[in-house]
């Protein structure tokens, strides 16, 4: 691990850097396709049904989804309920939706571990099979030769192997790398959770099978239960990534939860072994961890309720299943959870193990109390109409055309005069921000910014890592008005323009975006507000609908009005702003991603340049080094006007005598009138060349 270790630390210090580009030592293609908006033939759907016909109170479930709305930290996506296979309640959370695939991170981990149980049903392989055998032909003569690592050791998160996720940036082969990598410990001695094991197990699915992981479970356990809309991204030798990288729909998720609520069984046909799945739900190894203390095959035992588990995914993907109550709950999320920690996940664990009451016979149906569910779906939601989206552009250009959005109507009860107070505001701010677009954005049209700073991109930088799909690094940001009084924000990152269509007042406008040949769906709102200067600000949230990340770019206007004689602009005669400063937030993973960077850089190095740095780091410069990665996370950059300073003639007009000078703006001569002081001035504050 030693060189994987210098690998990431060298990546640390060219992000840090602010290098962009092809920074990785990973070879790049695009694999991510377009997530496709119609239902394709063979997908099926699970039933859907009121909580009481299945013996659960809907207001159990209208409380949980207001607590989780409610709650910021839990940044909810979307939330399913199963029970006896039957869907009981769901919502996506604004502006997410539930029929659209998301990524899943090591939630996928367990469906390699269906596939493993698949093959070892078929006797093609055995929990006792070492690596050595299965790989001999690839096998130099070192590294496992003096190890035994088996497949269960790789199950159940034991191999002591030191290649970790942080290799899988270090080089094209991982597989090698792996087989070659030193120890930490004796495999099977001590629980360190590991996705290059369940790489390990993808690669192993190929070595038996000659298929792909995913072209093998897409055949075995995907078609059977009808689903379609699915992907899974290998490593640059065509291996499926096997512990991240499958985008999955809820609801497919949910159909793999209840799959092994039914020990293997879908519709009459046993997909994975039963023996299979009792083995997969045991208590292999303690981990150590109070949230879930113990580790089965690919998933964790956890001790909400007799027999639980879950399939778990960071950030929030999590596939919770309870064999007593025959339920199954999913979410997808973009909070701060790394395993089942965050407050999302202790809500929902918590509100299973003391809050649900279960009937194992159908209650009477409570209309009011199925209405308040629907209700409050609905309301997180976000809207009362789809958006279609359309998309154009190529790979160099990847522009986007957005399409219309339209305002959701809040319906808002006030319990309080503060809450009434409250609205009105934000009812006035509505109103206001329509007002900006009128006045002070007509002043923005056509203006274009250029960066002192190129190194961060429309990617968060989770979704860089992720994907190894590193920036280009925006260096211009343009501002127009299109038709119908929209305003555009225009992002010139390397060779593309990312056209991005803001939305006021409650509005949202969907787009494809092309990132390297990639496609991601993303989701705009925008706002209009002040910072602590009185700098007008436009905060831009641009959700990633297919991910767990968002990304947040406050533009402040700088109070130096280009177009002015005196330089200054307010909200009654805005001007042209000189200048902007960018600051760029992204969600979750920042504090976490600080936590790794810091980490990476320092004692998880080796050789010359990790003992260096070391050094370095531990002789004091820890704080700078802190800095460094913060503003490599959050950083602030700053934007100086590129188009020739527009000509206030009417202004200029008051100050009219005998004075003629002449100013070249856009190739063209053209006369200015004034006194000869107030241009002097005016040259001298300016810096024009007149």
């Amino acid at each position: 691990m030693a060189r994987a270790g210098l690998d990431v630390g060298e990546l640390l210090l060219k992000l840090v850097a602010k290098e962009t580009g092809e920074i990785s030592k990973v070879d790049y293609t695009p694999q991510k396709p377009a997530f496709m908006e119609f239902t394709p033939v063979g997908e099926t759907h699970l039933e859907r049904s009121s909580p009481e016909s299945q013996g659960v109170s809907s207001a159990f479930f209208t409380e949980l989804i207001r607590r989780l709305s409610e709650d910021k930290r839990c940044n909810m996506h979307k939330f399913m309920a199963l029970r006896h296979g039957v869907v009981i309640a769901e919502c996506a959370f604004e502006p997410f939706d539930m029929d659209m695939w998301h990524v899943s991170y090591s939630m996928c981990k367990s469906v390699i571990g269906m596939a493993i149980g698949i093959l070892v049903g078929e006797e093609k392989l055995s929990t006792n099979d070492k690596l050595s055998d299965i790989f001999s032909s690839r096998m130099s003569p070192f590294g496992f030769l003096r190890k035994n690592v088996t497949v269960h050791n790789l199950l159940n998160m034991t191999s002591g192997v030191d290649f970790s996720e942080a290799g899988a940036i270090s080089g094209n082969d991982w597989r090698k790398s792996y087989l070659e990598s030193s120890f930490k410990f004796d495999p099977g001695t001590q629980f360190e959770y590991n996705s290059m094991n369940t790489y390990m197990l993808s690669a192993i699915i190929t070595e038996i099978t000659g298929q792909s992981a995913f072209d093998f479970c897409r055949e075995r356990i995907f078609n059977p239960l009808g689903i379609k809309r699915v992907f899974w991204e290998s490593c640059p030798q065509s291996i499926t990534k096997g512990g991240w990288g499958l985008f999955i729909r809820a609801e497919d998720m949910a159909k793999l939860g209840q799959l092994y609520l039914n020990y293997g069984m879908w519709e009459g046909q046993q997909i994975v072994p039963r023996q299979w799945v009792e083995e997969s739900i045991k208590k292999h190894v303690e981990t150590g961890r109070e949230d879930s203390g113990f580790y089965g095959y690919q998933l964790w035992i956890n001790d909400d309720r007799p027999g639980s588990y879950a399939y778990n995914g960071m950030l929030g993907q999590n596939v919770f299943v309870y064999p007593d109550i025959d339920m199954v709950i999913v979410t997808n999320a973009g909070n701060s959870d790394i395993f089942q920690t965050s407050p999302m996940a202790v809500m929902i664990r918590k509100a299973m193990q003391y809050e649900i009451v279960v009937q194992d016979k159908p209650l009477p149906e409570d209309f009011a109390a199925l209405s308040d569910l629907k209700a409050i779906a609905k309301s997180v939601s976000g809207r009362t109409a789809a958006h279609p989206v359309i998309s154009a552009g190529g790979w160099k250009q990847r522009n986007v055309t957005m399409t219309t959005g339209r305002p959701r109507k809040k319906v808002a009860s006030f319990e309080t005069r503060r809450a009434g107070f409250k609205m009105q505001v934000n009812s006035y701010n509505v109103r206001n921000e329509n007002s900006l677009i009128r006045t002070w954005f007509k002043k923005l049209d056509g203006k274009t910014y250029d960066l002192d700073v190129s190194a961060v991109g429309v990617f968060p930088l989770m979704m860089q890592i992720v994907h190894n799909n590193f920036t280009d690094g925006i260096h211009r940001i343009g501002f127009r008005i299109g038709h119908n009084n929209s305003f555009w924000i225009d992002l010139y990152e390397g060779s593309a323009i990312y056209k991005l269509r803001c939305g006021f007042g409650g509005k949202r406008y969907v787009s494809d975006v092309n990132m390297h040949g990639e496609m991601y769906k993303v989701s705009l709102a925008s706002f209009c507000k002040t910072d602590e200067y009185n700098r007008l600000v436009i905060r831009n949230e641009i959700s990633f609908l297919e991910e767990a990340c968002k990304r947040t770019l406050n533009i402040c206007f700088e109070d130096d009005a280009s177009d002015r004689p005196d330089r200054k602009g307010t909200f009654i005669h805005p001007g042209v702003p000189s200048g902007i400063e960018v600051r760029f937030l992204e969600t979750p993973g920042t504090d976490m991603l600080m936590e790794a960077m810091k980490s990476m850089g320092t004692d998880n190095l080796g050789g010359m340049q990790g003992m260096l740095i070391n050094k370095f780091y531990k002789g004091g410069v820890k704080e700078a080094f802190g800095h460094a990665v913060k503003n490599t996370l959050q950083p602030v950059i700053h934007g100086k006007l590129t188009v020739p300073e527009y000509v206030d003639y009417e202004a200029l007009e008051n100050f009219a005598d005998d004075t003629f000078v002449t100013q070249e703006v856009a190739g063209e001569t053209i006369e200015i009138v004034g006194t000869s002081k107030t241009i002097e001035d005016t040259v001298k504050e300016t810096g024009s060349n007149l």
